[in-house]
């Protein structure tokens, strides 16, 4: 991570601007090397520099019922903060690494300028903006109408994958643990073991190593859509 070359190629939001235009901008960036589980900033902070990922991985968290819940990760090549850049408002989130990172960071009015000069990459911010709106809008339906068994037995289904060997039969080869699941739902570790316990106990799915075999797939898309 530590030989990652600090440009700004990478990053989706700068893909109609030229080489030279990337480079002025690689000038006004600080630069982070930031390691796993390390917090890039906290809900409510007051700063207003917006990131780039030039390579790992970010988990943007929120807090709902005193639970931390998982809104997205992004990978390199992505972009987060600049609502607070755009509004000078506290953080609405908290943001760590998910993997070891190098981040640039570029100050709240240096990133409002580069949108007045750069209507393009005004464009696309307004884009990835309406997306998250619609993505929020689903997660919120998605909490208020739905179980929390419902969500877990949704969440096995969104990762389980058709084995290559046997396409008939559905795993989830690499099996997050019950904190992450718990994350991205909305609900507790202690809820995630229960609901996976009693999947396990009903022959609807099967731990394998670090895996999980579903064994019963209609079973599980049924939990999922039950009332």
């Amino acid at each position: 991570m530590t030989g990652t070359e600090q440009t700004l190629a990478g990053i989706a939001l700068f893909a109609d601007l030229s080489r030279e235009q990337l480079a002025e901008i690689e000038t006004r960036c600080r630069w982070y090397h930031l390691a796993e589980g390390a917090q890039v900033f906290d809900k409510d902070s007051d700063s207003l520099d917006v990131y780039f990922i030039v390579a790992g991985a970010v988990r943007i968290l929120s807090q709902a019922l005193e639970r931390e819940v998982a809104l997205a990760d992004l990978q390199a090549g992505r972009y987060f903060g600049e609502l607070a850049a755009i509004d000078g408002l506290p953080r609405s989130a908290r943001v760590i690494a998910l993997t070891d990172c190098l981040l640039a960071s570029l100050d709240g009015p240096g990133f409002r300028a580069l949108l007045l000069h750069y209507p393009e990459v005004g464009l696309r911010v307004m884009g990835r903006m309406t997306g998250v709106i619609r993505d929020l809008d689903r997660r919120v339906m998605e909490l208020s109408t739905t179980s929390e068994a419902q969500r877990i037995c949704g969440e096995l289904l969104r990762l389980a994958q058709p084995m290559v060997d046997r396409p008939e039969l559905w795993h989830v080869a690499d099996m997050p643990n019950h904190k992450d699941i718990a994350a991205w739902i909305g609900t507790s570790r202690e809820v995630v073991a229960q609901v996976i316990g009693e999947l396990a106990r009903d022959g609807v799915v099967k731990r394998r190593g670090m895996g999980l075999s579903i064994t019963d797939l209609p079973r599980l898309r049924l939990l999922a859509r039950a009332a």
